[in-house]
Parts: structure tokens; sequence; C-alpha cells
């Protein structure tokens, strides 16, 4: 898809990939970015030539209302996200149920919000930002990859419904990413700068569910040679 000249929307775009995904679009010659954040210092800091910040908590529907009515965009991006560490029979259960509120329903809310002014033009791009880590579980973060892996399968039921629309729907699967939710994690990182490029080449190139990275890609290889010895492997990780 060509990004040149587009109409994008970023979900949690206040920092980490979040952000750099704005500067990488608006470097690559968007039109316009619609950079969505729920930090109210972030998007002053954000506004700026061709990016516009408003308010946007995807657990809210006024926000995903009021974000709908600027507009039909060309490509959405859901990256808003959240992660909670440690075992999920231990961990703080109102932290595993926000992650599924931002990480997987946010995803839902917004799209139902966005999809229409798509469907009308015949045209556009989903992506969502999942993790490697949503086809096996990585149990440091065990709870967010479990919504991640909603959010795969989420990903292919929307293009189930909207590919006779000609709305392509794309989850990238990059690892960790060095970013301030990663910030407890002991695990390698790629940048985020590296990352939001990544993103924009599977845009251009429409890639099918794409790992970002050289870790990811050797998850996904090894997945396809010896599952549970990938599983057992990174069971030292938690």
């Amino acid at each position: 898809m060509q990004i040149e000249g587009k109409r994008v929307l970023i979900t949690g775009a206040g920092r980490g990939l979040g952000r750099a995904l704005v500067t990488a679009l608006i470097d690559a010659g968007v039109g316009e970015v619609i950079a969505g954040t729920r930090n109210p210092e972030a998007r002053e800091a954000l506004q700026g030539p061709r990016v516009t910040a408003v308010q946007l908590d995807v657990r809210r529907d006024a926000d995903v209302e009021a974000v709908s009515r600027m507009g039909a965009f060309d490509i959405l991006i859901n990256n808003a996200g959240v992660a909670g560490f440690g075992n999920p029979l231990t961990m703080n259960f109102e932290a595993a149920q926000d992650e599924m509120e931002v990480n997987y329903l946010g995803v839902l809310r917004v799209t139902r919000a966005v999809a229409p002014g798509m469907i009308s033009k015949h045209d556009g791009m989903i992506v969502n930002v999942a993790t490697a880590f949503a086809k096996v579980n990585l149990p440091i973060v065990a709870t967010y990859c479990a919504t991640k892996a909603a959010l795969l399968s989420l990903g292919q039921a929307l293009r189930a419904y909207l590919s006779s629309h000609n709305v392509r729907v794309i989850t990238v699967m990059p690892t960790t990413i060095d970013t301030d939710m990663s910030r407890g994690a002991d695990v390698p990182k790629m940048t985020k700068e590296f990352v939001a490029g990544e993103i924009l080449t599977a845009i251009r190139e429409e890639r099918h569910d794409p790992p970002i990275g050289d870790e990811a890609k050797g998850v996904c290889e090894e997945l396809t040679k010896d599952p549970l010895a990938v599983e057992k492997r990174l069971m030292n990780y938690k």
C-alpha cells in the first residue's frame, strides 16, 4: 500500500513505539497523522505539521466516537497496549483485566468505529500490533501474551469480513521492544525506531502477519519445526 499522502490514525501514540511510528510516518510523507493518546502532556508534545494529537483512551466509548467523527482514515494502526508481569495465578487480577480491555477490546472498539469509513471508500488498511509471543507464551508477561494471541485471532476474523471491501488487515509481530513497557524484562530488545521502520515496510508490502526482527522470525520458524521445544525454552523466562 502506498503510504504517501495517506491519513493515518495511531492509538497509543504518546510514547514508545507509538511516538516512533508518528515520526516514521511523517518522514515517509503521509498526509496527516491523527495521534491518539491518553496523556495531555504527550498530546502537547506531539502537535506539529501534519500531526493532530487527540484524546483517545481506547477503553472509553466517548473518546473513540469523537475520533470516528473526524472523518475517514486510510490506515489504522492499533498500537495502544499495556503489559502486566508475573504469574497469572498470583498477579494483580485488575492488571490482567486492564490488559484485555486495552489490548483486545480496545482494538475491537476502535476498529468497529473506523472500519465503516474504509468500507465506504472500498479501501484501507488496519494494522494490529501484537507480538511473536502471541504464538507461544513468554511467561514473564503471560497474560499480555494471551491478549495478543486473542488479537492475532481477531485479525484473522477481521480479514474474513473486510477483504471483500478491499480493507486489508495485518497483525505485526515483533518481540520485545526497548520501551518503558519492557523496562523490567531481562530479555533481548529491539529499538522502537527499528520496529517502526519494519512496520512501515510491512504496510507498503502488505505482508501477511509478519514477524518483526530476527528473534521473531526465529521463533516463528522454530514453531514450525518443534513447538514443544520452543515452549520449554521460553519457560525459563519467568
